[in-house]
């Protein structure tokens, strides 16, 4: 599917479904939710978000024992599949895993903090009132921020999280690099 051009002016939040908008690349659906109570939604929404980065029908062991990763659509220069070693394989996956602890995804627009949407969005998607106590229905607010490392390791204990930075393993040496480009010629194109 090709991707749908967005016109450029500040208007331009119009989309073929309610509920939805494209801006600038980014598009918001908000038509779908997954409610707490509702397991099936739930479910839909965790086989989306963990899903593995390549589908394993695409990755095909070699006999010259590299591992062939097959296209979605072929490049510009007429490049259906990558042949490379496992290792190289595994390098490259490695390097799109986040490190422990890291945010990887910043909120702006609607999702934003400061956003006066947020509060009926999140309770929109997930069917309840995320700022609302399940204890005493009161509302949750921002009580104290914990920013000095001995209180942090203090609150991180008090909650049985580990308080120590975890230890780095050792350099290694660089990897063997051994890849090949699989090409396929367009169809009317001299040999």
């Amino acid at each position: 599917m090709a991707p749908r051009a967005v016109p450029s002016s500040p208007s331009a939040l119009a989309y073929d479904k309610p509920l939805c908008a494209a801006l600038d690349g980014f598009t918001l659906h908000a038509a779908t939710r997954a409610g707490a109570h509702h397991a099936a939604a739930r479910e839909a929404l965790l086989r989306y978000v963990l899903r593995p980065p390549i589908a394993k029908e695409r990755v095909q062991p070699q006999q010259d024992g590299l591992v062939r990763l097959s296209l979605k659509r072929a490049f510009a220069d007429g490049t259906v599949a990558v042949d490379m070693d496992p290792l190289s394989l595994l390098c490259r996956l490695a390097a799109s895993v986040p490190p422990p602890r890291f945010h990887t995804v910043k909120y702006a627009g609607v999702l934003a903090s400061a956003s006066p949407w947020r509060k009926r969005l999140l309770r929109r998607t997930f069917a309840i009132d995320v700022l609302e106590c399940p204890a005493c229905k009161g509302r949750m607010k921002l009580v104290a921020m914990v920013t000095e490392p001995r209180n942090i390791a203090r609150f991180l204990s008090a909650l049985g999280e580990p308080t120590d930075v975890p230890a780095r393993s050792p350099n290694r040496g660089p990897p063997y690099w051994k890849s090949t480009v699989l090409r396929r010629k367009a169809p009317g194109d001299a040999a």
